[in-house]
């Protein structure tokens, strides 16, 4: 079993008018839409999206579990501040990645990989499995496919794979859990035409390919250099961009 399996209530809420409601509201709450302190009345909620009182229920409390809405006694359901919300839910995280302010979370994100995957790519390059280090060099080899036929979802999807088996492959499963954050920024970059977030880069196919080198030569420095170097340059893209419009 991947240790994403064991977090997959956190990461899919399936299909259907429950997974419908809970994507309606999380946007509209990380967008402002549903501002701080907004109370949500159910019973608009069923008119509006046209769905029972069941199906708001239950999609409420997968957003409580996120830390984006609360329920108080006396005032009911109300939508919370920022400072609460599950910023590393991959739901959270999708929803902010498609928000206004996107280009912040993908400095905040970056910021955070920038340690934890020059430090996956060392105890994976240790660790991982030659079976799976050839699937990393396979990703990456799909990356350069999609560049050079222009196809942005393939290009992220094989970016997604390529972390995906990365911080697997360090044996650590706490690590390897993030795996879910990364992969949810990916697939909104895959469809996604704002500044930065569409952008196909020969170099960082290049940069990829050197990552996957290393785990495939067990070379702890270059795997560790390689991550570091890699993160960077898509941190200095985004610090480039200005503030996303209000």
């Amino acid at each position: 079993m991947h240790a994403h399996d064991s977090v997959r209530s956190r990461s899919r809420i399936g299909t259907g008018l429950y997974a419908h409601v809970v994507e309606v509201l999380g946007q509209e709450i990380i967008d402002g839409a549903m501002p701080t302190g907004t109370i949500v009345f159910a019973d608009q909620l069923c008119e509006r999206l046209g769905v029972s009182r069941s199906v708001v229920r239950e999609s409420l409390r997968t957003l409580s579990s996120m830390g984006l809405v609360e329920a108080r006694p006396q005032v009911g359901t109300t939508v919370l501040h920022e400072s609460n919300w599950d910023l590393l839910n991959p739901h959270v995280v999708k929803w902010r990645a498609q928000g206004r302010g996107y280009v912040e979370q993908m400095r905040q994100l970056l910021e955070l990989r920038l340690g934890l995957e020059q430090t996956a790519a060392r105890l994976a390059s240790e660790r991982i499995s030659p079976a799976d280090a050839a699937r990393i060099f396979a990703a990456a080899v799909a990356m350069r496919e999609a560049f050079d036929a222009q196809d942005t979802r393939d290009f992220f999807e094989a970016d997604a794979l390529f972390h995906r088996i990365l911080l697997e492959g360090t044996g650590n499963a706490v690590i390897a859990q993030l795996a879910d954050i990364i992969g949810a920024v990916l697939h909104v970059r895959g469809s996604d035409s704002r500044p930065g977030m569409h952008d196909l880069s020969l170099e960082s196919v290049e940069r990829h390919i050197k990552l996957a080198q290393a785990l495939i030569d067990g070379d702890p420095a270059q795997a560790q250099s390689s991550a570091l170097e890699l993160i960077e340059a898509t941190l200095l893209e985004f610090s480039r961009i200005g503030p996303a419009s209000p």
